[in-house]
């Protein structure tokens, strides 16, 4: 007897997945000042808006790592907020 293709179609798991990358990125350039604002800041961005379709897709079954949406977006969130403050130490006026 044949075995029973599966008809399932994969998980769609490459927006969590661009997300913990992009929030790892993000965290590891935010304590550098320069590299924080121009590569940490945008990279944070794109990580927490990944973050949140990557959960929205494993709310609707399409992914299946929930963890690495949330992990990817709140790194996102972090490197964000680091960046802002290095860039607040670092710029002082006059």
């Amino acid at each position: 007897m044949a075995p029973v293709p599966d008809n399932t179609p994969p998980a769609g798991n490459g927006v969590g997945l661009a997300a913990l990358v992009l929030g790892i990125f993000a965290v590891a350039f935010a304590f550098i000042p320069f590299a924080g604002e121009f590569l940490s800041a945008p990279a944070g961005l794109a990580a927490v808006t990944a973050g949140f379709i990557g959960w929205d897709r494993v709310d609707r079954g399409i992914a299946t790592n929930r963890a690495d949406a949330l992990v990817g977006g709140l790194l996102g969130a972090l490197a964000l907020m680091t960046a802002l403050l290095v860039y607040a130490a670092t710029s002082g006026t006059g």
